[in-house]
């Protein structure tokens, strides 16, 4: 009898414990099902807060203030992990195609086309008694008398040619006496006036031979000179050592009273209608530029025109040991001289170009090495945008357009303006 009484206990006591575990897995079951339970029962609040957090479960229209109720998205507040996932109303684009081609910016200037000029030499050593244009850059139609210059040889050269009409010498001797001066730029009516009159010229008139400016060129003027000089002149009349005559031109600007020799250059006359503009670039990008490739040009005499010039020379020395950029010669037309010699100018190169998929620079977010964008994955009952955090991989960013090498598929829209969607925490929790 008491062995069954404590049978009875026992199975009592199992029953209990039995009860207690079934419920307690039951309501811990509960629990966890009611934490993931995504509440699908609408609730309504007043926009304006008129009664705190009181909801509505239809919608209408607040009894206080009269606006309509907001719907509440407490599925949302649930499903949603502020580090993974965000909502948002704004724009979203998708990839479109581009080219990731860079551009290049050089500085530079303007200068004569040197391939334009028409230079003037004397064709006898002697002084310059009058110039008719003081300055350089000056302009002077063809046929423009731009200098006087008187030289004893020109004189010797005319009294030679008197003595031999007078001496009544052979006509083939005449005939090249005539072909000399003419040589020397004397011409056929000054001859007939020499001839007939005996009268010897003692300057002779240099001419502009085109229309267009001309420019005098002290350092030109050096350098041909080094060629024919053997002294420097200090003195009027001053002889050489091999009996010929010797003038030393000035390393200034051309003026009066100075000294030239023969197959000097005087000065030249450029039209101005092509002009260069010499454009320094880093030299390590030099090979990113082609010759005949087309620049634009921004000029800092009228910089809202954008002009076209082609690239016809990239030098291949340095002026200076210590110079790290390469200067690049582009051709400009200059038919209404728009273009002014020194003006500035800003070059802008394209470089090699390829067709790729590319977004608004906006819409990456950028932090060190790592880019990254938000991707739409879903929308909410009123229209909020749900968005996911994502890394891609960014190439270059031109014109406010950033490639896309991957990580992002063409039908996928992504937020416009990803900094607004980011914080500190998002990317500390990134996965």
């Amino acid at each position: 009898m008491n062995m069954r009484k404590k049978l009875n206990s026992f199975g009592f006591i199992g029953l209990l414990l039995f009860v207690s575990f079934y419920l307690s897995c039951k309501n811990e079951n509960n629990d966890q099902g009611h934490e993931n339970h995504i509440n699908n029962e609408s609730k309504y609040i007043c926009p304006m807060g008129c009664e705190g957090d009181k909801t509505y479960p239809q919608p209408g229209n607040c009894p206080i203030c009269k606006m309509d109720l907001q719907l509440v998205e407490e599925e949302l507040i649930q499903i949603v992990s502020p580090n993974q996932q965000v909502l948002s109303r704004q724009a979203t684009v998708k990839m479109q195609s581009g080219n990731d081609g860079k551009t290049l910016k050089g500085q530079g200037f303007i200068v004569p086309a040197q391939n334009q000029n028409l230079s003037v030499a004397v064709r006898f050593g002697g002084r310059i008694e009058k110039l008719y244009v003081k300055f350089s850059n000056q302009y002077v139609k063809k046929g423009s008398k731009i200098m006087d210059l008187y030289s004893p040889d020109l004189r010797t050269y005319q009294e030679e040619h008197l003595f031999l009409l007078k001496s009544k010498a052979e006509n083939n001797l005449i005939v090249k006496s005539k072909e000399k001066l003419r040589l020397l730029g004397i011409n056929n009516s000054q001859i007939e006036k020499l001839e007939k009159d005996g009268t010897v010229a003692l300057t002779i008139s240099i001419y502009s031979p085109v229309n267009g400016y001309v420019f005098f060129d002290g350092s030109t003027i050096q350098e041909n000179t080094s060629s024919k000089n053997a002294s420097s002149m200090n003195t009027m009349n001053q002889e050489s050592t091999n009996g010929g005559s010797s003038y030393s031109a000035s390393t200034s600007q051309i003026r009066e009273g100075i000294y030239v020799n023969e197959g000097q250059t005087l000065f030249s006359v450029n039209p101005l209608q092509e002009v260069w503009a010499l454009v320094s670039v880093s030299n390590q990008f030099v090979n990113q530029i082609g010759k005949n490739q087309t620049v634009e040009i921004i000029s800092e005499t009228n910089p809202s025109k954008t002009l076209k010039g082609k690239v016809v020379l990239i030098e291949q020395t340095f002026e200076e040991t210590s110079q790290r950029f390469a200067r690049v010669r582009i051709v400009l037309k200059n038919p209404s001289n728009f273009l002014k010699i020194n003006s500035l100018v800003t070059a802008h190169f394209a470089t090699n170009k390829s067709k790729n998929l590319q977004v608004p620079s906006t819409a990456v977010y950028k932090t060190g090495l790592n880019a990254y964008v938000w991707v739409k994955k879903d929308s909410t009952r009123n229209g909020i945008g749900i968005f996911q955090l994502r890394k891609v991989i960014a190439g270059s960013s031109n014109i406010g357009m950033t490639t896309i090498k991957s990580g992002l598929s063409l039908n996928e829209e992504i937020a416009l303006q990803a900094g607004m969607m980011t914080d500190s925490e998002t990317f500390l929790n990134e996965k």
